[in-house]
């Protein structure tokens, strides 16, 4: 454990036995909402798992948000694996960012292709740019060592005792397994014949 995450652990143990006394987790939501606003992320994330803990249902997604925002992607995408479904377009925003950033490239797509019109127009926007990047990424056949590389994620992830992380790089792999099948099937098919010429 670094000497930063050792010391977010011990800030989070210490308000966390305060908030279970002194009103609960709604100031904590409230404190990490004014942090992330504020660009302070450590303390913004710090404020969202005391209030997760203290049994704040919206909790985790926002502190997956400010995990995307510290770039620690796996962790993001982790939180959300395991935070309540809830369809909040800004938590399905930060998740697939989360997912984007651990390179679970199907998994960003499919959540930013959901978010149509819960999203405002800034986040549309922004989510129809990042499907335009990933576009040529999920059209392309992928390679035998691309699939290897999450299937060899997914399970160190689950040697590591990561479930939620390691199911999310085994779906993966699962629909670039999915995806090289097709595209097999389509060359096998487009070479069965001659072309035909007008008819």
């Amino acid at each position: 454990m670094t000497g930063g995450v050792a010391l977010q652990a011990a800030a989070l143990a210490v308000l966390v036995a305060a908030g279970a006394t002194e009103g609960g987790a709604e100031p904590h939501l409230l404190a990490g909402a004014a942090h992330f606003r504020a660009e302070r992320y450590d303390a913004a994330l710090v404020e969202f798992r005391v209030a997760e803990r203290l049994g704040e249902p919206e909790a985790a997604g926002y502190a997956g948000a400010a995990l995307v925002k510290l770039e620690r992607f796996e962790e993001a995408v982790e939180t959300f694996e395991t935070a309540s479904p809830g369809g909040h377009p800004l938590h399905d925003y930060y998740r697939a960012l989360a997912c984007y950033g651990a390179r679970l490239y199907s998994c960003a797509d499919r959540l930013l292709a959901g978010l149509g019109d819960r999203s405002g127009p800034r986040i549309a926007e922004q989510a129809r740019a990042i499907r335009a990047e990933l576009a040529p990424t999920l059209e392309a056949p992928p390679s035998e060592t691309s699939l290897a590389w999450y299937r060899d994620r997914c399970e160190a992830r689950r040697a590591e005792g990561r479930a939620a992380l390691a199911a999310a790089y085994c779906r993966e792999a699962d629909a670039l397994a999915a995806r090289r099948g097709a595209a097999t099937r389509a060359a096998g098919s487009d070479g069965a014949g001659p072309p035909r010429n007008g008819g």
